[in-house]
């Protein structure tokens, strides 16, 4: 679960559309694959005046930055081979748990905009809230939790025609973001923080693969059936 206090100090770095055509469309490349990819599909990393490799999700930190793709795999054999060091050519210092705070950092943000989303008042919660925001065709974007019933959720799914469906987050984690104790079904309105939410979660699917998830819903599923 991602403490509030997290989310609130991610809030004022929540992704924004770019005002400048230049941000929105500049390519950086890999420093493990070599590929010159769009800045929303990277992460960045600088070196601290102390040595060691940091995230800079908000792209705001100074330095020469070292990108590498959103996920977790390419992180990893950045981190292993210690390729941080070999882009910037000075040293440099990985820390053991930099993939798992990354991943943190990635719900914490994404969560983030969630959470401001809710407080302009254009999320939904809950089946028939989301149900109906749905039908009326105002929805940009739905989630799922990714602990929840398999059958819910590919109904709820279905209803959401060519919207994009967000499988990231389990029902802690959604409620926390809203002010609840838990939700499986969330849905957002058309708005800017629509897009920066799904901004967001195309980083963390590096991460989090929908595949994953569906799988373990599945299995926590079936364990409560079994338990029931």
């Amino acid at each position: 679960m991602i403490p509030l206090s997290d989310m609130g100090r991610v809030g004022s770095d929540v992704p924004r559309p770019a005002r400048r055509k230049s941000a929105d469309t500049g390519e950086r490349s890999c420093i493990v694959t070599r590929q010159n990819l769009p800045r929303h599909a990277l992460v960045r990393f600088v070196i601290g005046p102390d040595g060691r490799v940091v995230p800079d999700l908000a792209e705001r930190l100074p330095g020469r930055g070292l990108w590498v793709s959103a996920k977790r795999d390419t992180l990893l054999v950045a981190c292993t081979r210690n390729l941080f060091a070999k882009a910037a050519k000075t040293n440099a210092v990985v820390d053991g748990g930099l993939v798992d705070e990354v991943e943190r950092q990635l719900v914490a943000r994404a969560l983030g905009v969630l959470g401001m989303a809710r407080r302009a008042g254009s999320v939904a919660s809950g089946h028939d809230k989301v149900r109906a925001l749905l039908a009326a065709g105002r929805a940009a974007v739905l989630l799922e939790a990714s602990d929840a019933a398999p059958d819910a959720a590919a109904r709820m799914s279905a209803r959401a025609g060519d919207i994009p469906v967000v499988h990231c987050f389990n029902r802690t984690e959604l409620g926390t973001a809203i002010g609840r104790d838990e939700a499986v079904h969330v849905a957002l309105e058309r708005s800017h923080l629509a897009d920066s939410l799904l901004v967001a979660v195309e980083r963390l699917k590096g991460f989090r693969p929908p595949a994953v998830l569906a799988a373990a819903a599945c299995d926590m599923a079936n364990d409560r059936d079994g338990n029931g």
